[in-house]
């Protein structure tokens, strides 16, 4: 009887342990219409299990809802539950896509500041999309939705500390190590996934790290980069080799490169998205 009863117990633990992060509905969901690029954008927010309104928080943005969203959210309820993470309000960021093509054509032009014809006419030969679809440059437009609306929105009604992190994935993960030099004090933590810096838009981002470099000897910052290992072999490099001058660079920054065994530009978001919450919000 003591053993069915310790098996039953056991069960019962086993089972409350796979469902609650399942389970735990801790997602709410808010739309806006951009002022600035008359783009329409979803965001979704999980909190900490244990919100108290009247604390403050750091916020997590990660760019690319459109598949990004559920992982990102069941990864943070599962390292909540684990007790692996500090408390943190993760935001993800959509656009009005409905399909996959409508998603790749809406990323381009918000994650490039700089105009690049020639990348837009391969871009939508690559990925089959309608001449003329693809139009880069227009990442200031998004910036400004971002701090003007976005931010807004949500540091308003959670409880905000003053600490913002962003993420994310290929084009994704260029914007973010963007950001870095074009609006240092806007965020600390960020994550550049499967980005290669040098392949993307005429090697802009070597050209502004450096010319930041030029005149600032410390970062202080929290940066996670990773590549799938069946990606292509220059790009992880070339990623390598950012890590390395990051490190080189700058004072009071901490960075992790981690490239993911037998992962390819798609199969890795998973392990990429939990990986890199992980790390860049990891206990003491």
């Amino acid at each position: 009887m003591k053993k069915l009863l310790f098996l039953g117990i056991l069960f019962l633990s086993q089972s409350l342990y796979a469902q609650f992060p399942l389970t735990k509905d801790l997602t709410a969901k808010y739309d806006l219409t951009s002022t600035f690029n008359k783009t329409k954008y979803t965001l979704e927010v999980s909190l900490p299990v244990s919100y108290d309104a009247s604390k403050k928080y750091p916020v997590y943005y990660i760019l690319d809802g459109y598949y990004a969203a559920a992982i990102a959210h069941g990864a943070h309820r599962t390292l909540q539950f684990e007790n692996l993470i500090e408390d943190v309000i993760v935001v993800t960021i959509s656009g009005p896509e409905k399909t996959t093509s409508e998603w790749l054509i809406n990323r381009w032009p918000d994650y490039t500041f700089s105009k690049d014809t020639l990348n837009d006419v391969i871009y939508a030969k690559v990925f089959h999309l309608p001449e003329g679809s693809t139009v880069s440059g227009k990442g200031d437009l998004f910036l400004q939705t971002l701090t003007q609306q976005i931010f807004p929105l949500i540091e308003n009604k959670y409880g905000f500390n003053g600490n913002r992190g962003i993420s994310g994935h290929s084009l994704g993960g260029y914007l973010v190590a963007d950001l870095m030099f074009k609006a240092p004090e806007m965020f600390n933590r960020f994550g550049i996934n499967s980005s290669s810096q040098r392949l993307h838009l005429n090697n802009e981002i070597r050209s502004k790290e450096k010319n930041y470099a030029a005149t600032h000897k410390e970062f202080n910052g929290k940066v996670f980069l990773s590549f799938g290992s069946l990606e292509p072999k220059d790009a992880i490099e070339d990623l390598r080799y950012f890590d390395n001058q990051l490190k080189s660079h700058y004072k009071n920054i901490e960075t992790k490169f981690v490239e993911f065994a037998d992962e390819t530009h798609g199969s890795v978001m998973p392990a990429m998205l939990s990986t890199c919450m992980w790390y860049l919000y990891k206990k003491n």
